[in-house]
């Protein structure tokens, strides 16, 4: 879609909501700003526990993200989001591709999980979520985030974190809402996107339905190959997004259904440049019903099918396949992934102190290639292994702790075995909370990862925290963690150049250590925070593909130390000030290749991100939203490195964008 198409949508968009309506206009039906502190922390959240607990009550290192946070900040993807979380990081991969790390550790690759209404987004082929124009943020609720281990719970893609988004439903809509958001970057668009959303609910029958149409780019910068070659990203980067959620329940009974078409734009391939680009799609389709059948006022039984259909890496036209067949090989690809899965929870009340659940769960993978590029561990185009798991968790309110015991036995046809046990204690005494957690996890292999290593392991993980937070005054909190994550047999990609063999492997330990921090102030003129996170290898990564030669505290890509300093201000009653400032400390990463073809290693000055942003509430009329802002405001030059050693040059980020967004809700009578 051209850039005129994106605009002529947003401008449809906004003429719509100027027309004459019988409907009641309605800003936001909940303003988290107006809350006190002791309100924000007493809010529950569900991603750590089987019932809904405080961040300071839940069995994890936990975050939760509302979308007013949002919506003042002036976020423009999930990268903005998460960026403000102590721990999380981002790296390149391959092809234009952007994944997240966590705590000084590589993620992108089926290590944290990303949920979208309870629907797993990682692709099944190499367990990959893509970040950067993907999910829109204007569809969102909430985003309830664990920084460590969720096996136990949500299975082989919830090593090392857990990023559970919620969209708005039925209840929280209760209208139409329609938003665009336009951005622009100092010789190129930045971004263009619009979202039409309406649903209802009206007493046992609620529905939603929601649409974000997008386009942007990467950068406007220059990249620069792995052998010196160059070119402007302006014209080679181009991100596109087509994303339908909609839902519907009665009583019990709840249906969702999510297509998406993430496009990009690649022409950075691997190590070589292309001499053009190429579109790259990830298509998806997701489909879950489920049930919640109420046996009595203290047993649930949940049972759930969920099915997927993804087309990942997708890239088949002519001229893909013609690159493919002149030296740039790897860039042709067309593989349909698909699962389809049945779960059967129980969750029983036994007393007011006593809450257990219970659950099995068993799915099918299944892949499909195009004739020519058949799996290699059936030597066809089609591939299939089934999975059974067995869970449960009981959660005992004992007079001098609270306590989470849980554990995850897993069987897959190809990998066999898989146990990971989990116990948290937490306590809450007045302004004072502290947690005791020891997990462990695993990272199942991806149908990628099994072909063409049929002999590959799971990754198992144990985590150590132990965080402690007390509430200063009845305006100001402090929290501290301190984590200590341990990684066994790491499925690391390898390319053997001598050979030309690929794949992945299980190499020996890798982990980090750390601590983060988290102060919080509250008033009713508006927020202060800032958070600190530092991690270190500590001499114990044996992975060299990982390692920075010379420095055993650090590892490739990501700075050992981030701060954050963010605020919302309220300077008039309907106007909001949102600065935001991070620091990145010092990064290492491979660059370029020497006349040996040897990689050579640069380090990369620490980096500085501001970001202002403005918001109007209930502008000329009510219920319409006004917001402008300038992001990454010094223009720094920051690149996303790839954190392992794999001949991929640093990607460079957006300069300085300016962005302004408009948005219109009206409540039905």
């Amino acid at each position: 879609m051209k850039n005129s198409s994106i605009s002529s949508l947003i401008l449809v968009i906004f003429l719509i909501t100027s027309l004459q309506t019988h409907a009641q206009n309605e800003s936001d039906t909940t303003d988290y700003f107006s809350m006190s502190l002791e309100e924000l922390m007493n809010l529950t959240i569900t991603v750590a526990s089987t019932e809904a607990l405080s961040p300071r009550e839940s069995p994890g290192i936990v975050n939760l993200i509302t979308a007013d946070e949002i919506s003042r900040s002036g976020a423009r993807d999930l990268i903005d989001v998460l960026r403000m979380i102590p721990g999380f990081e981002f790296g390149v991969d391959v092809q234009g591709v952007v994944g997240v790390g966590a705590r000084g550790n590589w993620g992108h690759e089926g290590k944290i999980l990303i949920q979208l209404d309870g629907q797993e987004m990682n692709e099944r082929s190499f367990a990959t979520t893509q970040l950067g124009h993907h999910f829109p943020l204007e569809q969102i609720e909430r985003i309830e985030i664990i920084r460590g281990p969720g096996s136990a719970i949500y299975g082989g893609y919830a090593e090392l974190g857990v990023i559970n988004i919620i969209t708005k439903k039925g209840k929280a809509l209760n209208g139409i809402s329609v938003a665009g958001t336009y951005g622009q970057l100092s010789e190129t668009l930045g971004r263009a996107e619009g979202t039409v959303m309406v649903g209802r609910s009206t007493g046992d029958v609620a529905f939603d339905a929601k649409l974000t149409v997008g386009q942007g780019n990467r950068s406007d910068r220059t990249y620069t190959d792995f052998y010196g070659d160059s070119y402007d990203m302006e014209d080679n980067s181009e991100l596109k997004n087509l994303h339908i959620n909609s839902g519907l329940s009665y009583k019990g009974l709840g249906i969702r259904l999510i297509y998406e078409d993430y496009q990009v734009q690649q022409r950075d391939l691997f190590d070589a440049a292309m001499p053009v680009p190429v579109d790259m799609h990830f298509k998806g389709v997701y489909t879950e019903i489920k049930y919640d059948y109420k046996v009595s006022d203290k047993v649930k039984l949940t049972p759930k099918i969920k099915y997927k259909n993804q087309q990942p890496w997708l890239t088949n036209s002519a001229l893909a396949r013609q690159l493919d067949e002149n030296g740039y090989a790897g860039v042709f690809a067309d593989k349909t992934v698909e699962q389809t899965l049945g779960d059967l929870a129980l969750n029983v009340n036994f007393t007011p102190k006593i809450n257990v659940i219970a659950g099995m769960q068993y799915y099918v993978d299944k892949g499909e290639s195009v004739p020519g590029y058949e799996y290699e561990i059936t030597n066809s185009t089609d591939v299939e292994f089934y999975n059974f798991s067995a869970y449960g968790q009981g959660l005992f309110r004992l007079g001098l702790a609270n306590v989470t015991v849980g554990a995850r036995y897993n069987n897959h046809e190809q990998f066999g075995d898989s146990f990971v046990p989990r116990i948290g204690v937490t306590k809450v005494i007045d302004r004072f909370h502290g947690k005791l957690l020891l997990s462990q996890a695993f990272r199942a292999p991806s149908i990628q990862n099994i072909d063409p290593n049929p002999d590959i392991e799971p990754e198992l993980t144990t985590v150590f925290e132990l965080e402690a937070g007390y509430q200063l005054t009845s305006k100001m909190a402090l929290t501290a963690n301190f984590f200590d994550i341990r990684i066994e047999d790491p499925i690391v990609y390898f390319y053997d150049s001598d050979t030309d063999a690929e794949g992945y492997e299980n190499y020996d330990e890798t982990g980090t250590r750390g601590v983060e921090l988290e102060y919080k102030y509250k008033d009713t003129w508006g927020s202060l925070g800032f958070n600190y996170s530092y991690y270190t290898a500590h001499g114990d990564n044996k992975v060299a593909s990982y390692n920075v030669p010379g420095d055993k505290d650090k590892l490739l890509g990501f700075a050992q130390g981030k701060a954050n300093l963010f605020g919302s201000f309220l300077l008039t009653k309907k106007l909001t000030f949102s600065p935001s400032v991070t620091y990145l400390g010092e990064r290492a990463g491979f660059v370029i290749a020497d006349a040996n073809d040897n990689p050579v290693l640069a380090t990369f000055d620490p980096v500085v991100f501001a970001n202002l942003y403005f918001q109007y509430k209930d502008l000329f009329t009510k219920g319409l939203t006004a917001g402008a802002g300038v992001y990454n405001l010094t223009d720094n030059d920051y690149a996303y490195i790839q954190p392992y050693n794999s001949g991929h040059s640093p990607l460079p980020a957006a300069g300085r964008e300016i962005v302004v967004k408009l948005k219109y809700r009206f409540k039905f009578n």
